[in-house]
């Protein structure tokens, strides 16, 4: 059973600590008293369905709205509260639709962007060339922005976003929407971002994506976090079961079918394809072939598929919705 992460690990070496985060909305608590730790480099996700509080939770850590009660924040040991223009410098957002000036050109919207940062013409220019350059934005730069395509966009609010070089990345669905190309390009820039020790906390509904770039997820429902560990730990912990998949070439006779109906009590057969739901991966291999070959049963195309981080998602907002009699309306 999964529980809340309301007592947090300790970290020493914490790029953001958030305790008792809580915001309501008239009758609606969209976050509900959640609390945890980000270490410096490591790549959080934030799951869950919509309303489930992810959007407000970026909201409160990045000081668009007000901490309520006894909540606080800590980043990099510092107490937002104390300066909070201070601790925004250290942030750099990639919201989901694009916040740059739609009649800008690229280059104008890194310049005015540079300009509000303080920074020297010479350091924007070489800034957002380097950026440019990573981003496969240099031919693009004297293109008006709205003339863009949605991939194109998304790549101008990376560079936007580390303009001012932050220590924090907070992404915001940054793939949603975009074409193959462009979503690669985005998921090689994180991990490079990561190794160059940027601590970054992205919202997601990919689970491809969470699993494959984040070292740790935070699951949401309702205001909550009801599960806050690795995909992989995640998906061991919460994996019962694996299933084996196969197909049979030619017709079984009954006494094939029978046999094979005593042998797996778990077996179901969807269009070509059996199935078994199996506990003990290996001995159910090892039983299906002795099978095969005692009842002259020639077994095709064999997989083998494990639980997916999906699976285990829908299973745990299942889990809690069911256990507060439903989702709210």
């Amino acid at each position: 059973m999964a529980t809340e992460n309301q007592n947090p690990k300790r970290e020493e070496n914490y790029a953001i600590k958030a305790l008792n985060l809580t915001k309501k909305f008239e009758a609606l608590i969209a976050v509900d008293n959640i609390s945890f730790n980000i270490s410096k480099g490591e790549i959080v996700g934030i799951l869950g369905p919509n309303g489930a509080g992810k959007t407000t939770t970026i909201r409160l850590l990045t000081g668009i709205f007000k901490l309520e009660g006894k909540a606080s924040i800590e980043i990099f040991n510092e107490d937002i509260t104390k300066n909070l223009s201070r601790y925004k410098i250290n942030f750099g957002i990639v919201p989901e639709v694009s916040n740059a000036f739609s009649d800008f050109t690229v280059w104008q919207n890194l310049k005015f962007s540079g300009g509000v940062y303080g920074f020297p013409k010479e350091k924007i220019e070489k800034r957002s060339k380097e950026l440019l350059e990573q981003f496969g934005l240099i031919e693009k730069i004297h293109s008006k922005t709205k003339a863009l395509s949605k991939g194109l966009k998304q790549r101008l609010n990376f560079c936007l976003a580390l303009l001012h070089e932050p220590s924090i990345l907070i992404l915001d669905e940054p793939t949603s929407g975009l074409d193959p190309i462009s979503v690669k390009l985005m998921r090689d820039r994180i991990l490079q971002l990561k190794k160059e020790g940027k601590t970054i906390l992205i919202t997601t509904h990919d689970m491809q994506e969470a699993q494959t770039i984040c070292d740790r997820i935070l699951i949401m429902n309702r205001g909550k976090i009801i599960a806050d560990e690795s995909p992989d730990t995640i998906r061991e912990r919460f994996k019962s079961t694996s299933t084996i998949r196969f197909k049979i070439s030619g017709i079984l006779s009954n006494d094939q079918k029978a046999s094979l109906m005593d042998t797996f009590e778990s077996i179901k057969k969807i269009k070509e394809y059996y199935s078994i739901s199996s506990y003990d991966v290996l001995k159910d291999i090892s039983t299906l072939f002795n099978y095969s070959k005692a009842k002259n049963v020639e077994i095709s195309d064999f997989k083998v598929e494990e639980t997916s981080l999906e699976e285990v998602f829908i299973h745990l907002i299942k889990e809690d919705s069911s256990s507060m009699g439903g989702l709210e309306k």
